[in-house]
């Protein structure tokens, strides 16, 4: 049983979906195409499209944790599994699991709080930013670790990641790559106005506090960038390693520092 999402916005994505849908019906298998209808007795889902439609996909389906197989039809792709060019190959690939490995991906749980009261709670499989408004005043940010303070200080922002979300805006940020198994927590400022301020690496295991000690009007958290809530002088998140997991297949000839390489030579 094979289950199959795309993206709608995607120019060409819903011929490639019908295409794809009848490729695996040919070979004798099961097609599911509705989300509702997906259950963990899939081998796995295609899912037609970028990495926001990864992250949306892995956010929609959990808990659940069906592997993901990515088609890319974005600019990057870095989370998806193979580019259109190829997809005849891999598909046929994709019929034996002798041929790909399956990556377990951590994922975050977030808990905003406003005066120590939980407001909303989500998940994240990339990253948690905190951000302004560019015409404001920089951020003031209290970091503790599993309640030991860490530092306090003055930034644009700040990210934290999964392994995952490493190769996305924290690189961008300054902070290292990690490879996507690790069970680690990546905490990365956000151009900080201080000499000490510098990325930190902590295991999977610890809870991360970041109290908003000075917010702007427009200041705001962003989840996987895909969901934005305000923040203010009150706020404060709590993030912890999610009990939920993502599953990404990765074939077996696309080593990962091997994409990387060719992922990361296309942003020009």
């Amino acid at each position: 049983m094979i289950g199959i999402i795309y993206n709608e916005q995607k120019k060409g994505s819903k011929d490639l979906y019908d295409y794809i849908i009848n490729w695996y019906k040919d070979k004798g298998k099961v097609v599911i195409s509705k989300i509702e209808d997906l259950t963990e007795e899939c081998e796995f889902i295609v899912v037609l499209g970028g990495d926001g439609t990864i992250l949306r996909t892995a956010n929609i389906i959990q808990p659940k944790t069906i592997p993901i197989l990515g088609i890319n039809l974005g600019r990057l792709g870095f989370l998806t599994s193979v580019e259109k060019e190829n997809l005849d190959f891999y598909l046929e690939k994709s019929l034996d699991d002798d041929n790909y490995k399956i990556e377990k991906r951590i994922m975050l749980d977030v808990e905003i709080l406003n005066n120590g009261e939980v407001i909303y709670k989500d998940i994240a499989l990339n990253d948690v930013v905190f951000s302004r408004n560019y015409l404001e005043g920089m951020l003031g940010f209290l970091v503790k670790v599993s309640d030991v303070s860490v530092d306090e200080f003055f930034a644009d922002g700040y990210i934290i990641s999964t392994p995952t979300g490493s190769t996305a805006y924290s690189l961008s940020a300054g902070g290292p790559i990690l490879t996507p198994e690790m069970d680690v927590i990546l905490l990365t400022p956000i151009c900080p106005h201080t000499l000490y301020a510098r990325p930190i690496v902590v295991q999977g295991s610890e809870e991360i506090d970041v109290i908003l000690i000075s917010a702007g009007r427009k200041s705001i958290i962003s989840v996987d960038g895909q969901r934005h809530y305000k923040l203010n002088n009150k706020s404060s998140v709590k993030i912890i390693k999610s009990k939920v997991i993502t599953k990404t297949i990765r074939f077996k000839d696309r080593v990962f520092f091997k994409v990387l390489g060719d992922k990361i030579g296309k942003r020009k």
